[in-house]
């Protein structure tokens, strides 16, 4: 007799069941081996055999259909088929004799066994299959409600096998975080984005660009902001946000036309954040010779500030110049930190000290719950004066738990303050340079970092205004010393967390 090997594992990713398939083989061979039976065929299938339409599996029935094997080797039946049209054509095959013998690890199927027994297997294996997607469905609708996440990690993240955590691929999270910051403008397409990243190092597996329909995909998906999307029903994960709720929403007004901009055909760095100061228009922007030229749009027809053209040239200088109120040497920028890492220790110190005294007082409470535990089993005081007394020390319990946890919050805000505070100065110190150094892209991330509401008269800036916490440097003197400077950043710190009582 000739045999067909079949072996089948359920997915056609090659990292999940890899073994499968070299298990069944095994054991198929072993079993060929001790019945000295003739292999003249293997098929290997990567494919779900709860419905129809596996082509090696319609390969294999044709071979034996045609005569050119008589029989099947496979691991377990529930290999063969999880549905009953390839369940029904293996029991009508092997009934008529067609397919004269099925070797299995569990045993040996011929056509004069009882057809029922057959049936009864592969009912259950289609059965099985249906129990395993519901119960699948339930587990992750319970993961999703913990706040996990079932499937594999966006782009961005990576899956902790070890912990079955979703973790931040602080690699590829910052193309995310990019993404998002610049389609939230408005001024930037999906292509426009996937060139931009491509241009800073963001590359596909094989070293390609990504399309911009994966760039769509990074803005619509809620996942950076740390809420889940399954079924069109939102959860709340446990997963480190790479963005702010804020900035997910400012891209899907973008994304689904409830803020967007008319197309541009050419990109100007400084086009929508000025307005005419004589009429209140904004300025908009043209290309002559090469050249970028800004001017008033005339939106009310009676400003004739809309004839004269203002050359880039001639405006980069302009706001240029209006970094140099944040010019801070970065020498004292530095010796400011190694100050406020030194006030840090101290408080680190100090809050040490706090904790470990509240954890002492803690810890006696818990004697002290237990004392009058044993009084009460002893019959010493009655139920009444008991639950007083235990509520009483419940109560104080929760209190200084709150007290530690406070304390250790206050700590970790005034490390993590610190960073942010001097990325603030240095960024200030370091804006005029960048400016001016900087191509268009740059030029508009540092004015949609520091600036808004500038206006011109006269080929001259009227008015403007530094964002938060940026407005605040406008208060120090030109050369401010050590002691201004740390009152400067102790208002930025306020601004940048909530302060601590």
């Amino acid at each position: 007799m000739k045999y067909i090997a079949y072996y089948r594992k359920s997915t056609e990713n090659e990292d999940r069941q890899l073994l499968s398939l070299d298990g069944q083989e095994r054991e198929a061979l072993m079993l060929a081996e001790r019945h000295n039976l003739t292999i003249i065929k293997t098929f290997k299938e990567s494919m779900s055999a709860k419905s129809t339409g596996r082509p090696l599996f319609n390969e294999m029935m044709k071979m034996i259909q045609t005569g050119k094997a008589d029989g099947i080797i496979c691991w377990k039946l529930d290999r063969l088929a999880r549905n009953f049209i390839d369940g029904g054509l293996i029991i009508d095959l092997l009934q008529h004799g067609v397919i004269q013998e099925i070797q299995t690890s569990e045993g040996v199927h011929r056509p004069g066994d009882d057809v029922m027994l057959l049936a009864i297997k592969f009912g259950m294996a289609n059965q099985y299959s249906r129990n395993l997607a519901v119960d699948v469905k339930r587990g992750n609708r319970e993961k999703l409600a913990r706040g996990g996440w079932p499937c594999f990690a966006p782009f961005g993240y990576k899956n902790d096998k070890a912990n079955k955590t979703i973790v931040v691929n602080e690699e590829k999270a910052k193309y995310v975080v990019r993404a998002f910051e610049l389609y939230s403008t408005g001024s930037y397409g999906l292509k426009d984005i996937a060139k931009i990243l491509y241009d800073e190092g963001l590359r596909t597996g094989t070293g390609g660009k990504f399309l911009f329909g994966n760039i769509r995909r990074f803005i619509d998906n809620p996942f950076y902001c740390g809420l889940m999307r399954r079924d069109d029903k939102l959860y709340v994960g446990n997963h480190e946000p790479l963005i702010t709720k804020d900035l997910f929403d400012k891209t899907q007004d973008v994304l689904h036309n409830r803020h967007r901009p008319r197309p541009q055909n050419h990109f100007f760095p400084l086009r929508g954040f000025m307005t005419c100061e004589k009429c209140g228009c904004a300025l908009t922007a043209t290309i002559k010779k090469g050249h970028h030229y800004y001017y008033c749009t005339n939106g009310r027809g009676k400003c004739d500030e809309h004839k004269t053209y203002l050359r880039e040239n001639t405006l980069y200088p302009i706001v240029a110049g209006l970094f140099e109120n944040l010019n801070i040497d970065e020498e004292t920028i530095q010796l400011l930190y190694e100050s406020a890492q030194e006030e840090c220790e101290h408080e680190f110190d100090y809050s040490e000290s706090v904790i470990s005294t509240l954890k002492s007082r803690l810890n006696d409470l818990v004697l002290k719950e237990s004392r009058l535990l044993d009084v009460f089993l002893a019959e010493n005081i009655s139920k009444e004066i008991y639950d007083g007394k235990a509520l009483e020390i419940q109560n104080e319990k929760t209190i200084l738990s709150k007290q530690i946890a406070d304390v250790e919050q206050t700590r970790k805000n005034a490390v993590s303050t610190l960073e942010p505070v001097r990325e603030i100065f240095l960024r200030a110190s370091r804006a005029k340079k960048e400016f001016i150094a900087g191509d268009d892209i740059k030029k508009r991330e540092v004015l949609e970092t520091i600036l808004w509401n500038l206006s011109l008269q006269e080929q001259k800036m009227a008015q403007y205004e530094f964002k938060s916490p940026y407005s605040s440097f406008l208060k120090l003197p030109k050369n401010p010393d050590f002691h201004t400077l740390s009152e400067c950043r102790d208002s930025n710190s306020e601004r940048l967390l909530p302060k601590q009582e």
